[in-house]
């Protein structure tokens, strides 16, 4: 089963396409799809990062036929809401039927390290 993970963090969201054994394919992240700065965070960028692994996804299925993809979601940024709202629109309609299994691998803290110290503007 091929791998569709999305690591979305504060500051990023990065998609990144891997064979069942776990090798990348393809890697989209906000700042390769054209975003500086703080825009690498907005739900924009996680948008378009999708597409652009969807367009990425169609290509593999031509190349290597019929395939099974698992989704494996990690952190809470504005990307991982994105790449959930791609796949229920238009540009997601080839890759909706792949999607077999939906994992979440947010680590979650309890007890753990003092967190460092708030920042302040």
């Amino acid at each position: 089963m091929y791998h569709l993970h999305c690591h979305s963090s504060r500051n990023n969201t990065i998609t990144t396409f891997t064979r069942p054994n776990g090798t990348p394919i393809a890697w989209f992240s906000g700042g390769s799809c054209g975003f500086k700065k703080g825009n690498r965070a907005s739900y924009e960028a996680g948008y378009q990062c999708a597409v652009r692994m969807f367009e990425r996804i169609e290509k593999e299925v031509e190349i290597g036929g019929k395939l099974e993809l698992q989704l494996v979601f990690k952190g809470f940024g504005q990307g991982r809401d994105a790449l959930h709202r791609a796949i229920m629109t238009t540009e997601g309609e080839f890759v909706r039927p792949l999607v077999k299994t939906i994992v979440d691998k947010t680590p979650i803290k309890i007890g753990g390290t003092r967190s460092p110290k708030a920042r302040r503007l």
